[in-house]
């Protein structure tokens, strides 16, 4: 269980946590930036009325969380393909050898 405390939300800790000893997807818990901005997103998804509500992610937003983990990892992985000189930009040159995979 991510939300290791009970308490009904998750905090990014607990996601990081939950995704290296629970999930045990070793890729995903490499990739901190995918998991901070699925989190931003998905933690405001949904109009809380608990004090908590934006500062986490309630379960009625763990749906928004679980896709946007799966479409920024995708994207994460795309970008790493493109970025064949591994410097974290996508040169003009990186994007026109790329477009055929595209």
């Amino acid at each position: 269980m991510i939300d290791i405390n009970g308490n009904g939300i998750i905090s990014l800790a607990e996601l990081d946590k939950g995704m290296r000893d629970i999930i045990r997807l070793p890729q995903l818990f490499k990739t901190k930036p995918v998991m901070l901005r699925a989190f931003n997103a998905a933690k405001n998804k949904v109009k809380s009325k608990s004090r908590h509500g934006k500062d986490y992610v309630e379960k009625k937003e763990f749906r928004y969380l679980m896709k946007y983990l799966r479409q920024y990892y995708e994207y994460w992985v795309a970008f790493d393909l493109i970025d064949y000189d591994s410097d974290k930009r996508i040169s003009f040159e990186e994007f026109k050898d790329a477009i055929p995979h595209l």
